[in-house]
């Protein structure tokens, strides 16, 4: 039985894909997480049955100068339905809670409803990053983005989604990620008639060259129904790669809890203190200071989860990250900030980064009734993601290892693996 939380949220994703006449078992695509997968669905020839795609709206910039230790606030995916031919689409906010669903028509897409808008282009651009953290690595990986240009709703508003990110990829080598984006971005733009946009020009609708997958080209997974891909999403917040719950409330989820255990804490507190002031009065020295040990711990204890409850209350994302990929490491757990922006530090709650180059492997393992994402690293397992179902599990696996595989460093094992390589070398005979 799903939790009460992921029960509400499951509903809202499906009035959101109501609002788009989909059903929540229909297959979905998600660019940004399989885009062999999509590239392939989009390039098949269609037999008129509309496409739902997901795709990522563009994140602002930093507002206050005080968060520039984090990346840019997180936004809720939305839902495209696209049919084959017309640039006009269907776009709407990833859920949509029952009080904002009456009309449709009106409002924002991504804001609390399902609007009609033209796709005017696909954008294809790049950019040089670092390999990796490493101050002696001077290589660089090309990072490459399709964007779907939207033209202005009417009537205009502010807070209307002007360009979507629908896939993206990076490589030590310009060609592959250049390849695989293309692959997406190409059939994307002829099923909605609109020009392409890359580095060697523009291709109008009638004239846009397929492009095949880079070899070899990776297999791409089941595809998923959209109820099951709803919850996680992964895409670019900045330089960071950053897979999210969206059935998560983060931090605030717990503010509740840790607000009564605060006030209970503190309770007990209060009635350790006033038998301290009965020992003092009795002249009881002894029994007011070991008292008063403990009513000062409780105190302090307390103090500190209503400190917690009150920066979890403020959590404002609807989302919280599951792990981030940086040059050359990742986190489990990232911290944020109330706004859900990640740290841009190199730790998370569950401990310091762990280099790309230290993943042993990837895998899915049952957990009671659910299914983990398990880490292997040379630092131990880490419990990345767990989820109800194997097949989902099994399609952020996937996602996972393309992830490491993008920030690795390239070269041989690292400093710290030959130094671990060699002791254990060491060690061998003397345990014979």
């Amino acid at each position: 039985m799903p939790e009460p939380s992921t029960a509400a949220f499951e509903a809202e994703v499906a009035r959101a894909l109501r609002s788009l006449e989909a059903d929540s078992s229909v297959s979905a695509l998600d660019p940004l997480g399989d885009p062999a997968g999509a590239a392939r669905a989009l390039s098949a020839e269609g037999g008129g049955a509309p496409l739902i795609l997901r795709a990522a709206p563009e994140l602002g910039a930093l507002r206050r100068e005080q968060d520039t230790g984090f990346g840019p606030a997180p936004r809720d995916p939305v839902w495209l339905r696209i049919e084959r031919g017309a640039s006009v689409l269907r776009l709407a906010p990833l859920r949509l809670a029952g009080a904002r669903h009456a009309r449709p028509e009106a409002g924002g897409a991504g804001e609390g409803t399902a609007e009609p808008r033209d796709a005017v282009g696909v954008q294809v651009i790049s950019e040089r990053r670092p390999c990796c953290g490493a101050p002696t690595c001077t290589r660089e990986r090309t990072y490459v983005a399709a964007w779907l240009a939207l033209a202005a709703p009417v009537p205009a508003r502010a807070t209307a989604a002007r360009r979507l990110l629908v896939a993206e990829a990076q490589d030590l080598e310009a060609a592959p990620a250049e390849a695989l984006v293309e692959a997406v971005a190409a059939p994307l733009a002829a099923a909605l008639s609109v020009p392409l946009e890359t580095a060697r020009g523009t291709e109008p609708p009638g004239a846009i060259a397929p492009r095949p997958l880079p070899e070899p080209a990776p297999t791409p997974p089941p595809a998923l129904p959209a109820a099951a891909l709803s919850r996680f999403a992964i895409r670019s917040e900045g330089e960071l790669l950053v897979l999210r719950d969206y059935a998560s409330h983060g931090p605030r989820g717990s503010a509740a809890r840790n607000a009564l255990i605060g006030a209970a804490l503190l309770l007990a507190a209060l009635a350790f203190w006033i038998q301290v002031m009965r020992s003092v009065s009795a002249g009881e020295s002894g029994i007011a200071i070991g008292v008063g040990s403990a009513a000062a711990l409780l105190s302090l204890a307390g103090y500190a989860f209503l400190g917690v409850a009150r920066f979890s209350s403020r959590y404002a994302a609807r989302s919280a990250p599951v792990v981030s990929f940086g040059p050359g490491r990742f986190v489990v757990a990232p911290w944020v900030s109330r706004t859900g922006a990640i740290d841009l530090r190199p730790e998370g709650r569950l401990g310091a980064a762990i280099s790309a180059g230290e993943v042993r492997d990837i895998r899915v393992l049952p957990r009671g009734d659910r299914f983990a994402v398990e880490i292997e690293t040379d630092h131990g397992p880490i419990d990345a993601l767990l989820t109800e179902r194997e097949d989902v599990a099994r399609y952020w696996r996937d996602v996972m290892d393309r992830a490491v595989a993008s920030v690795r460093h390239a070269g041989g094992p690292s400093a710290k693996q030959r130094l671990r390589a060699r002791a254990q070398a060491q060690q061998a005979p003397a345990a014979g």
